[in-house]
């Protein structure tokens, strides 16, 4: 048998190796063993927090770069800008930018230490526009 007529069989042979696996898993989700359950209800938490944080000590690293992105957007964009982009109760400075850091922290899934570096990063970048 030639090189290229082995890649052949071998090639079908993995196409239909797949087409078995996922017709057996088409037909387990299809088969639901005649069980008649109610569907879960739905329930929403009372309030979740937009900008979840870690419990853990961040890196220092991490804290640098939470800093520097905060120190960047707020050096860089309007105050109500930001405000609106983060939906800030708090429009004063220190309330948008605690929300700036705490927002970066959670895009880098830092802890709450880093928060208190992005909103201090922010504040130093609104103060030298």
């Amino acid at each position: 048998m030639s090189r290229r007529a082995r890649r052949i069989w071998i090639v079908l042979g993995l196409i239909l190796a797949v087409g078995l696996v996922v017709g057996a898993v088409s037909a387990n989700r299809a088969d639901d063993g005649g069980s008649t359950t109610e569907p879960a209800a739905v329930t929403t938490p009372a309030e979740t927090d937009a900008y979840p944080v870690s419990s853990s000590t961040t890196p220092e690293d991490v804290q640098t770069a939470v800093y520097e992105r905060a120190y960047s957007e707020c050096a860089s964009t309007d105050l109500a800008l930001l405000a609106s982009k983060y939906k800030a109760a708090d429009t004063s400075e220190k309330g948008v930018a605690a929300i700036v850091g705490r927002a970066w922290a959670s895009y880098f899934k830092a802890g709450q230490d880093a928060v208190a570096d992005g909103r201090d990063g922010c504040l130093q970048g609104i103060s030298r526009r």
